[in-house]
């Protein structure tokens, strides 16, 4: 499996999502503009358990304060910080063995 080709097809998709917010926001107020931001809210959804899984195989810490959950990001100082909630994931992420606690 290319990872590097699913992180591109990611990005791009992360584009359309946000392409299509805009385009939205153009709509007058109707059935359909709400039909829209109800599409947009689960196309995002969709995209941020996309993207997580394939973080995760990557072997990035996952914090489960939110669904999806959050990709902790590598601090200066080496720890892994949720970016939701600025929990430290090194910890739990040793005890549990890897992946998401």
């Amino acid at each position: 499996m290319d990872m590097s080709k699913i992180i591109e097809g990611l990005g791009i998709a992360k584009g359309a999502v946000e392409l299509l917010k805009g385009a939205k926001d153009l709509l007058p107020d109707s059935p359909k503009k709400k039909a829209a931001e109800q599409s947009l809210r689960l196309a995002e959804q969709t995209f941020r358990i996309a993207e997580t899984e394939v973080a995760q195989e990557l072997g990035y810490h996952l914090c489960e304060c939110t669904w999806p959950p959050q990709i902790a990001l590598r601090q200066p100082d080496g720890l892994r910080r949720c970016p939701g909630c600025g929990r430290d994931t090194n910890e739990d992420y040793r005890s549990s063995g890897g992946g998401a606690y």
